[in-house]
């Protein structure tokens, strides 16, 4: 296979224009690369949006929670600035009411908030993302509203919404244990542990305020026992502000 121009020219003049042979050459590879990575991460995307329609097909009553935790995990493991101590509070992580009867609400944790906030078709919105440490990421969605119709399918309150999950997982998930009942500064939430394969572990606990539905989760890849322990001192310093709308 003959070598492309940039490459022949360099292995002809490299005693004669060093430097210009090695920039042709460090070029090359770094287009070619480039090229790589591209294909590579729309191969990805295209395989996860296919799965995700099939998930969506088969549970369309956990379509919101299974797309939240698939999009959640960065694509090849994209680097980001994560904190060296997932239990600090240098943050403060706030989401105002949106105006239409959702509540906001607020914590501390050792990252900020990620979220661009899009609402979704249904009224669901992925009110924050926060990388806790390495691998670890903290979740907040609020669902909609409560007795909300989305294809047919009623938003169910939470304990009903966290038992669901636990003993009817979407394919290729299995849920580790029953529905624990947690109390703190969110409320009473109902939390529910699965995994889809693989190192990844997903922890969701689902709560309701003034009749909407959020879900707090914590994805990680190791250690999730350790995360969960994260996740509730974080829960620790939740404060809510109610919507007068």
């Amino acid at each position: 296979m003959p070598l492309p121009a940039a490459v022949a020219r360099t292995a002809g003049t490299v005693v004669d224009h060093p430097e210009q042979s090695l920039l042709e050459l460090a070029l090359y590879v770094a287009l070619v690369a480039g090229v790589a990575v591209v294909l590579r991460v729309v191969g990805i995307v295209l395989w996860r949006e296919r799965m995700l329609r099939r998930l969506r097909r088969e549970h369309p009553d956990q379509a919101r929670e299974l797309t939240r935790a698939v999009r959640a995990v960065p694509l090849l493991g994209m680097p980001q600035l994560a904190p060296s101590d997932p239990y600090a509070r240098t943050h403060e992580v706030a989401v105002a009411p949106l105006g239409d009867g959702r509540p906001g609400w607020s914590l501390r944790a050792p990252g900020p908030n990620l979220s661009t906030g899009d609402l979704g078709r249904d009224g669901s919105r992925q009110d924050a993302r926060v990388l806790l440490t390495d691998g670890t990421h903290l979740l907040v969605v609020c669902l909609g509203r409560l007795g909300a119709v989305t294809d047919g399918h009623e938003l169910r309150p939470a304990q009903e919404r966290a038992q669901r999950f636990a003993t009817e997982p979407p394919d290729a998930w299995q849920a580790h244990g029953p529905v624990d009942r947690v109390d703190g500064a969110i409320g009473t939430g109902w939390r529910v542990t699965a995994s889809p394969g693989g190192r990844s572990v997903l922890t969701d606990t689902h709560v309701d305020r003034d009749g909407w539905a959020f879900v707090v989760g914590v994805l990680s890849s190791s250690w999730h026992a350790r995360a969960v322990e994260a996740l509730d001192a974080v829960l620790a310093t939740w404060t809510w502000q109610d919507d007068p709308a």
